[in-house]
């Protein structure tokens, strides 16, 4: 039933999404959607290649196909997380108000807006592959890596996030294996960038992501922003769930912690290289998880308020809908209620600790 709901909400909000009024990727996925190879191609996203090879062998409307390929993917990113919270440990009910938090956020909102790009892939790709290795099915992930890296090179990210978690867990076998994956992903991707460079005079032009020694795509972009923006961006990425997340890390285990620890060092790569307020909700899976052990812990009414504002915000900064409210509003009583969350969980846990029976010495 959720994921029908998922589904109809996300389908209508793209809908009503207008197209952007920028320049976009549009022109390069479509190019290789219809041509599959554009030769002497100088864009990154020209190497992109495995949603705009499937979506142009489906029939209709590039725009339609578009936005509907970001519709499955983020209900696929959203029952992903679902059932990562639940290997993880957590509740049903902790899972589904992830779930809702992973399908309505920034990030899954604003490729319904601007679906021509491989990011809704990436986001459903990310929690599968961690909740498949945390469960040991490692030719499951191995080999969903290894095809979405086809699509984008952060396919390979949660399989390296894996190997490492489970080195840090001495569990040598499975980090032995997950690396392997990992190296496998890599090596398809590496094959795939040179083959279209030289067979087919492929470049990545001036994209600032390529300048690793001058600051990536970080120095250009803040240089672009006041402070001001800055600040909003980064915001308006997760919003309140910046705030619930932390105190949910205090509740998780240390597996969980572990996985959160281990998964920062890889998002600040993923920052520094590609645009900062997109490329963290990556790692949404994540986020939403912590939060989600907040909002347990409270009032069904408070922890659904607190989220439906969280989504009615990123109407407005996500997918754009102008016909929605201002979208600080929204932020400011999602924002009041995490707060609320916050001291109700915590006053709850401080009263726990003072009735426990104190050991004498």
């Amino acid at each position: 039933m959720q994921i029908a709901a998922v589904i109809v909400g996300l389908a209508l909000i793209a809908w009503w999404s207008p197209l952007p009024d920028r320049v976009t990727d549009r022109g390069v996925y479509e190019a290789t959607a219809a041509q599959r190879i554009v030769p002497d191609c100088t864009d990154l996203h020209c190497f992109r290649v495995l949603v705009p090879w499937v979506l142009g062998a489906v029939p209709g409307p590039s725009v339609t196909k578009w936005k509907a390929y970001a519709v499955v993917c983020n209900t696929a990113a959203a029952v992903a997380v679902f059932q990562l919270c639940l290997t993880l440990g957590l509740g049903r009910r902790a899972a589904s108000r992830a779930s809702f938090a992973a399908a309505f956020g920034f990030g899954s909102l604003y490729t319904l807006h601007d679906s021509y790009t491989t990011d809704p892939l990436m986001y459903a790709v990310g929690p599968l592959i961690v909740d498949q290795l945390l469960r040991q099915h490692v030719w499951t992930a191995g080999i969903v890596g290894t095809i979405a890296v086809l699509g984008k090179e952060f396919a390979a990210a949660p399989l390296y996030l894996m190997a490492a978690h489970a080195a840090f867990a001495r569990r040598w076998t499975l980090a032995a294996r997950s690396l392997v994956a990992a190296n496998a992903a890599m090596i398809v991707w590496l094959v795939l960038q040179l083959t279209l460079m030289l067979r087919f005079n492929y470049g990545y032009g001036d994209n600032p992501s390529t300048h690793l020694l001058s600051g990536g795509f970080l120095a250009p972009w803040l240089a672009q922003q006041s402070v001001r923006g800055i600040g909003s961006a980064l915001f308006n990425e997760y919003g309140a769930l910046y705030l619930l997340a932390p105190v949910g890390f205090s509740f998780a285990s240390a597996e969980m912690r572990r996985l959160v620890w281990l998964a920062v060092p890889i998002a600040a790569i993923f920052a520094y290289v590609q645009q900062p307020d997109r490329a963290l909700w990556n790692f949404h899976f994540l986020v939403v998880a912590l939060a989600a052990l907040v909002l347990e812990r409270v009032p069904a009414l408070l922890a659904w308020m607190t989220l439906a504002m969280f989504a009615l915000a990123n109407l407005r900064v996500g997918a754009q809908l102008s016909s929605a409210p201002t979208a600080r509003v929204a932020l400011a009583a999602s924002v009041l209620m995490a707060v609320a969350s916050i001291v109700l969980v915590l006053r709850h846990r401080s009263t726990i600790d003072r009735s426990k029976p104190r050991v004498m010495s």
